[in-house]
């Protein structure tokens, strides 16, 4: 123990070579006292070193705060998208039938056949806005500002009873009560009662009045008034989702008149006596008419 103390005082010069001389080593200890004594310590700095240590712990307890806001942000926009995406409720009605849909403001929306309809129930008093791909009749509440979005156009009230049609090429507005503003593309137009507009492959093809107090679809009928053969055939397709071939029929005669759109048979059945033409059953989806001289 003694020796190790006096060769720690000896590397610090508190004494001579004499109070180790003795050791064996002693060529060896001294080449290394004299390379180590050409090393320089670093200078310690208590007050810069105390300063270092405070910033540290300050950029610790930062950024361990700057973690936690990120996290919480994170954690309630993570909460906000769940709660969005669970409260967007969509409806989808099947063919040739149709579905009510009752909105949180006590608004109804009547869809038709083979449509789809979407809007968000938690958000609804901060967004009243629907997206609607196919035909509804939406009866909105009186001083309720309402949207409808389709890929075609929007359309916007407030209390009022519309009918909208977004389907294929077509996009058609037409106002049963109240007034509509229609946004197609950058043109802007306001429907009043009775008035209606029709859209196809992005032209404005008809605008005029109707005199109906809800769309004919509603009441499970469509109603004719001098209307060619291949006009009413094309109600008949779209009602039914079916296919019929009216090319051997020669009579010209215009039909005026109601079919029901929730009956095949009762549709064709009428269709067949009021022109005097038959009809072939091909398959469960088409339909071919002859007149009653080609049988």
């Amino acid at each position: 123990m003694k020796k190790n103390y006096k060769l720690a005082d000896w590397l610090d010069d508190k004494v001579g070579d004499e109070a180790i001389e003795d050791r064996k080593d002693f060529d060896t200890l001294q080449k290394i006292k004299q390379y180590s004594a050409q090393l320089k310590k670093p200078d310690f700095r208590k007050e810069e070193v105390f300063e270092q240590l405070k910033h540290k712990q300050t950029s610790s307890k930062s950024s361990r705060m700057n973690w936690s806001i990120a996290a919480s942000i994170v954690f309630i926009l993570g909460i906000s998208s769940l709660a969005f995406l669970f409260s967007v409720k969509d409806f989808t009605s099947q063919i040739n039938s149709q579905e009510t849909v009752m909105l949180p403001d006590d608004s109804k929306v009547i869809l038709a056949g083979n449509s789809k309809f979407q809007f968000n129930n938690w958000f609804w008093n901060f967004d009243r806005t629907t997206k609607l791909n196919g035909q509804a009749y939406f009866m909105v509440e009186k001083g309720k500002t309402f949207s409808v979005k389709t890929d075609h156009g929007n359309v916007k009230v407030i209390g009022t009873r519309f009918d909208v049609i977004s389907r294929d090429s077509i996009f058609k507005v037409v106002c049963y009560e109240g007034s509509v503003q229609v946004n197609f593309k950058s043109e802007e137009i306001v429907l009043n009662k009775g008035q209606f507009i029709t859209f196809q492959n992005g032209i404005k093809i008809e605008q005029s009045i109707i005199y109906n107090e809800k769309p004919e679809w509603v009441s499970k009928t469509h109603q004719f008034e001098n209307a060619k053969l291949m006009e009413v055939v094309q109600h008949l397709e779209q009602d039914y989702n079916i296919e019929v071939d009216v090319s051997n029929v020669t009579r010209e005669k215009r039909f005026t008149g109601t079919l029901p759109t929730d009956s095949l048979s009762l549709a064709l059945d009428i269709l067949s006596k009021t022109y005097q033409m038959n009809f072939r059953v091909i398959n469960e989806n088409r339909f071919i008419f002859v007149d009653d001289d080609l049988q």
